[in-house]
């Protein structure tokens, strides 16, 4: 094949595979003129070729071994006027899927997956194709089962009384997961008196895997898990559990859809507060890993006082915190590589009082620099204010910036109280909560607020070593002061802004946030919302981030993802929705519930569509899934979600 034909069969198969023809053909031929052109070629036109691939269609089964042998294809080209000849070995061959099989010559090797594709062929600038259609089958017999437990599943009769059917807790149906994500643990109800049960997933003519089990809970083994996702990318299959008790009856469970998406978490770290125990942890999502943070700070030594607050740059290098509770005395840390730990820039003492720092995330081209929240030291529910200060996150020096005086041209209204600052990943504005200090006293400054808005403001680094921040813009405002009940008026905090720096998620409460005085109930009505900066357009975020049906899941402290994939980008966030039945209100005492909680807090991340994100109002978000890795007895509270430099465990 002469070059440029190559070039221009290569853009065309790209376009096939996408379900646009190649050329003029049908689903098994393709018909052309060799070297014509798209104006009349004349009487000395070459004849028209045409090509097909024998067989057309192929459809086999695979188990989940995977091993098939070869498929042989042939193709055969026909001139107008002349006898068809056997192309075989003449021409290009191509699958549309390569994560499915491989062609050489004709001879197509699957890769042990299920899915559908296309074999290609191209001969002399005219492509035909054929069907090429895999379904993995199999069965699993863990631990309590075996080939027997089918025989008796295929045999037994059918419950008349769908009450007696197991019922799936967990995965939540319609949930979108990552690629990579590690295998998920399926939970059910036990249903009637089942003491066995199949678990199967299904997706038509790709797969059919039914795994046996006696308990109420199924991880998936890794390497069946692992030819699932792969078989069916950004296609919802079908989860189902039916159980079999002693009177051999089959009680047949209704199913859910799961999504295994194309797109992967990226290398990440979700850096959070374990507020059990008072202490930091890191989570690689992917390895499913949950260590403490590695630092050399004595304040974060094991049994030194609570520390939490905390917030971390986007290049996962710089880290600052509370400590000490409610003193908020304000710490520091930076990323030593050569140590690989956390080590200490700013020691935490009651000369300086801090809370939710925002890293500038360009320090690499203009100069380190930290906003954090500087409360004022006062009794709790007493008159005071909360402020955002500039520093240098290395001696905690003031930079020169303008910050207040910006800050004063926001309405009374909305306040001038500031906290909870976030940094745009290009640097060029900052956001935060504001609200008005001086008509509601909130129980700790620096923690606590009501009334919240969500405000937006650009900044600008100066050649002289300066910040220029502009004119503030309120994106999500709090309803007006004057008709607002503090107790149950809207309160919208923690604001964080996506990768792409589009649009920002916040939590949104009624009420005080988190509680009113030292002796409330915390605030458990908060869910997840986002913005969009372009026409500020507010969604909550019902299907992925929910408040749950009583309205106490306490969904707080949304964290995005890195980076973006094509199709979806994660949100992160701490709730107290149930696991499964491993983790309820029923069975978190050991926890440690506080002032009214319901359950454990734990961190759970929703799927954003990111069609949805750019325009309109529809809930782009998913049903969320449980971080793995996480310690059922513990209390996770704000995931900070950052690019990982921590090496992982071995």
């Amino acid at each position: 094949m002469r070059p440029r034909q190559r070039h221009a069969f290569l853009f065309a198969l790209g376009l096939a595979v996408l379900g646009a023809a190649a050329s003029a053909c049908t689903d098994t031929q393709g018909t052309g003129t060799s070297g014509s052109s798209n104006g009349d070629a004349g009487t000395d036109a070459p004849a028209s070729v045409s090509l097909r691939i024998d067989p057309p269609e192929t459809s086999i089964t695979l188990d989940l071994s995977g091993a098939a042998p070869a498929i042989p294809h042939r193709a055969y080209a026909k001139r107008e006027g002349e006898p068809e000849i056997d192309v075989t070995s003449e021409v290009e061959w191509f699958v549309g899927n390569p994560a499915l099989a491989d062609v050489v010559g004709g001879s197509v090797s699957v890769k042990g997956l299920g899915g559908k594709s296309k074999v290609f062929a191209t001969y002399d600038g005219v492509t035909a194709e054929a069907s090429l259609t895999l379904t993995l089958r199999g069965d699993v017999f863990l631990p309590g089962t075996d080939a027997s437990t089918k025989d008796a599943f295929d045999a037994a009769g059918a419950d008349p009384d769908p009450a007696n059917a197991p019922a799936l807790e967990y995965p939540e149906d319609g949930v979108v997961l990552p690629a990579n994500l590690p295998p998920i643990e399926a939970q059910w109800t036990p249903g009637g008196d089942s003491n066995l049960y199949r678990v199967r997933i299904t997706s038509p003519d790709i797969l059919d895997v039914t795994l046996f089990t006696t308990g109420r809970e199924l991880l998936f083994p890794p390497e069946v898990w692992a030819k699932v996702a792969q078989s069916s990318p950004d296609e919802a299959v079908s989860l189902s559990v039916d159980g079999l008790g002693p009177n051999a009856v089959v009680r047949a469970g209704s199913p859910r859809s799961l999504t295994v998406a194309s797109d992967g978490i990226d290398e990440s770290a979700i850096y959070v507060w374990q507020s059990s125990t008072g202490s930091f942890r890191v989570l690689d999502i992917i390895k499913g890993t949950d260590v403490p943070l590695p630092t050399n700070s004595p304040a974060l030594a094991p049994g030194q006082p609570c520390s939490g607050c905390h917030r971390i740059s986007r290049d996962g290098k710089r880290f600052a915190y509370s400590f000490n509770g409610g003193n908020f005395n304000f710490g520091a840390l930076a990323y030593d590589g050569a140590q690989k730990l956390y080590a200490s820039t700013i020691t935490p003492s009651p000369a300086v009082r801090g809370t939710y720092a925002a890293f500038n995330p360009l320090e690499d081209t203009t100069r380190p620099a930290m906003i954090y929240t500087s409360p004022d030291n006062v009794p709790q529910n007493t008159a005071g204010t909360v402020r955002l200060l500039l520093v240098d996150p290395d001696t905690n020096q003031p930079i020169t910036n303008n910050l207040a005086e910006a800050i004063g041209e926001l309405p009374t209204a909305v306040g001038h109280a500031t906290l909870m600052p976030d940094w745009s990943p290009g640097g060029d504005f900052v956001v935060f909560t504001t609200y008005d200090s001086d008509a509601n006293y909130v129980r700790l400054l620096g923690d606590d607020t009501v009334l919240g808005s969500v405000v937006e403001m650009p900044v600008q680094y100066m050649p002289d070593g300066s910040f220029q921040f502009g004119t503030p813009k309120v994106l999500v405002a709090a309803p007006e002061a004057a008709g607002a009940n503090p107790d149950t008026g809207e309160n919208n905090v923690l604001p964080s802004i996506s990768p792409d720096g589009s649009v920002v998620s916040f939590t949104r409460a009624n009420g005080w946030w988190s509680i009113k005085t030292q002796q409330s109930l915390i605030n458990l009505s908060g869910r997840i919302a986002i913005v969009r900066r372009s026409d500020g357009a507010v969604i909550e975020l019902g299907r992925g981030a929910s408040n749950g049906p009583d309205g106490v899941w306490s969904s707080t402290w949304s964290q995005w993802a890195p980076t973006l994939g094509k199709r979806w980008v994660w949100l992160a966030y701490a709730s107290e929705r149930p696991y499964g039945h491993k983790l309820t209100p029923a069975n978190s005492a050991a926890c440690g519930l506080v002032q009214g909680q319901k359950q454990c807090k734990q961190l759970w991340i929703t799927a954003l569509d990111r069609e949805k994100l750019a325009a309109g109002t529809a809930d782009p978000s998913q049903p969320a899934f449980w971080i793995p890795g996480q310690n059922i007895a513990a209390q996770y509270v704000s995931p900070q979600w950052t690019v990982a430099v921590l090496e992982s465990p071995k």
